[in-house]
């Protein structure tokens, strides 16, 4: 489900070049995401999102549900467990109120971040797979 796809290449951000899912600031979505794609988000979701990309999470954009991601940034705000193939930022803009399961781990100092950290092995966020798990 994408609200906008941007198909250009992104360029000394250290994103890959591709498609992506925007969901912008004057978007509330309720229910589950599931895409292959990155997604940057700038507006609310109401529920779990589920990608084998990575997910970036632009203020004022929010979540409230649980994220599983290849990489995640956050600049908005959580409140959910994120569980993160690679490497999981909180940057200074960040709020977090949950726990962090990820490989690489960097929170900065001017963030918020209530909950449990767990540095781990590599963790698979294909989607594809975790569709044939469920059926």
């Amino acid at each position: 489900m994408s609200f906008f796809k941007d198909q250009r290449p992104r360029a000394g951000n250290g994103e890959e070049a591709g498609g992506m899912t925007l969901i912008d600031r004057d978007v509330t979505l309720i229910g589950e995401i599931v895409s292959e794609e990155n997604i940057r988000l700038r507006g609310r979701v109401e529920g779990n999102v589920i990608t084998s990309g990575s997910v970036v999470i632009e203020p004022p954009g929010s979540v409230r549900g649980d994220i599983t991601a290849e990489n995640l940034i956050v600049e908005g705000s959580i409140e959910g467990k994120v569980v993160v193939a690679r490497k999981f930022e909180l940057r200074p803009t960040g709020r977090m109120r949950g726990d962090i399961r990820a490989s690489i781990v960097a929170i900065a100092e001017e963030s918020f971040l209530q909950g449990k950290v767990l540095a781990t092995e590599k963790i698979s966020t294909n989607v594809r797979k975790r569709r044939l798990e469920k059926s």
